[in-house]
């Protein structure tokens, strides 16, 4: 599945109503919707994926999150294949944007990015899909 086909199959999805889990669509395309409380930004980490591009998707609540290209960053974590994650040192600057209800970041693996930020003073709860599809 493209990511085009998956962004278009979550917005055909009534994701409100959907339980946390994880769900398979095809070989490309997974997602998983997800419950939490949103945390202060230094309880957070600076991630990449290597096999998977991120669709991070709001259904409800507002969270906040940064990205930065990957190029330049100093490994915290090594990559880790069976989790396909790394983790990295934060650089002194990073794009920050608030993701409310309805919307979505889509982030490839060239994109690090640092989810479930707080947006305001204080942890609010989300319910959020994040969609995983393959890179090719």
């Amino acid at each position: 599945m493209t990511l085009e086909e998956a962004v278009a199959y979550l917005k055909e999805e009534d994701l409100a109503t959907m339980a946390v889990g994880t769900y398979e669509v095809d070989g490309d395309f997974y997602f998983m919707i997800q419950e939490y409380e949103t945390k202060e930004a230094a309880d957070c980490r600076l991630e990449t994926h290597k096999n998977y591009t991120d669709i991070q998707w709001i259904i409800s609540g507002e969270e906040a999150i940064d990205t930065v290209n990957v190029a330049g960053l100093t490994v915290e974590e090594a990559y880790d294949a069976d989790r396909d994650v790394a983790f990295w040192q934060e650089p002194a600057e990073m794009c920050h944007m608030v993701l409310s209800s309805g919307s979505y970041a889509i982030l490839p693996p060239s994109i690090a990015h640092k989810p479930g930020m707080r947006a305001g003073s204080q942890a609010s709860p989300v319910k959020k899909c994040v969609g995983k599809v393959r890179v090719h």
